[in-house]
């Protein structure tokens, strides 16, 4: 505990990861009401992007829980559990997101 700042643990877990991983949850989310929401949908929110995004959140997120354990141990903390829930969450919302997508993109193109 020597080499934080208090602000960076709370009860002898470190949490300061934990606001972009709540950062990322929010912008999967705001994807999400973007792809279930028809007058949201513009020619900028397709295939490519919506897996581009999950791909991305999933990996950077991952490596932020990846690098967040090697500094817990390094300092001598416990690993914040909440960062791990936010980071299923992320995996979740991402793949929902990429399901909803392509199962509403297959119901348009049905119709035409």
């Amino acid at each position: 505990m020597i080499y934080t700042y208090n602000s960076f643990e709370s009860l002898g877990v470190f949490t300061l990861h934990r606001s972009i991983f709540i950062t990322i949850l929010i912008f999967s989310i705001l994807l999400f009401f973007t792809i279930i929401i028809p007058r949201f949908q513009n020619n900028m929110i397709n295939g490519f992007t919506v897996l581009t995004h999950t791909v991305v959140s999933i990996l950077v997120s991952g490596q932020l829980l990846y690098f967040d354990g090697i500094v817990v141990d390094e300092i001598g903390l416990g690993g914040d559990p909440v960062s791990f829930i936010l980071f299923l969450a992320i995996a979740g919302i991402g793949i929902i997101n990429l399901i909803v997508y392509f199962s509403v993109k297959g119901k348009s193109d049905y119709k035409s």
